[in-house]
């Protein structure tokens, strides 16, 4: 009570000084934080509860909602990466066949310099040694015929019978 007489005191030499209406102000707003602490000191109990489930209320709603923005961050993120990766293998995968390309065409062109002969000249002369083998095969069979002739009848004697 000691306080309240000297800020009574302070407050009566103060209101002297400055206007009346500033000091009715001032003194309301005081007395209703008075008020307000009272009110929490007597009802303590049940504004916390009331408080932890306000709280506890706007934490779930904030948390869903929060949990829900997030997701739909993440979803999108990883589409956006899902495409970019396939783009990213798709012009790797091209990159690659280009390189493919012009290391063909070079070493083709480096054998070609050197005179070693291509897949195709390959093919084409085994064809014609194939053909020539047949041919010399078929030669050597003509040949043999009338000498297997001129052999027999030199060996075997000759039958009136025999054709």
């Amino acid at each position: 009570m000691a306080a309240k007489r000297k800020s009574r005191k302070r407050t009566g030499t103060q209101s002297s000084a400055a206007p009346s209406g500033l000091t009715d102000t001032v003194h309301q707003i005081w007395l209703a934080g008075l008020g307000a602490m009272s009110k929490a000191q007597q009802g303590t109990p049940q504004l916390l509860e009331e408080l932890i489930t306000e709280g506890a209320r706007v934490n779930a709603r904030v948390r869903g909602a929060a949990a829900d923005t997030l997701r739909g961050i993440a979803g999108s993120v990883q589409d956006s990466l899902g495409a970019r990766v396939s783009g990213m293998r798709g012009q790797a995968a091209e990159a690659v066949d280009n390189l493919e390309k012009i290391f063909r065409s070079r070493v083709r062109r480096a054998l070609t310099q050197l005179g070693v002969p291509s897949g195709q000249d390959i093919e084409a002369l085994s064809k014609r040694v194939e053909t020539l083998n047949a041919n010399i095969g078929r030669l050597a069979r003509k040949r043999s015929e009338p000498a297997r002739r001129r052999g027999r009848s030199k060996t075997q004697p000759t039958s009136p019978t025999a054709p």
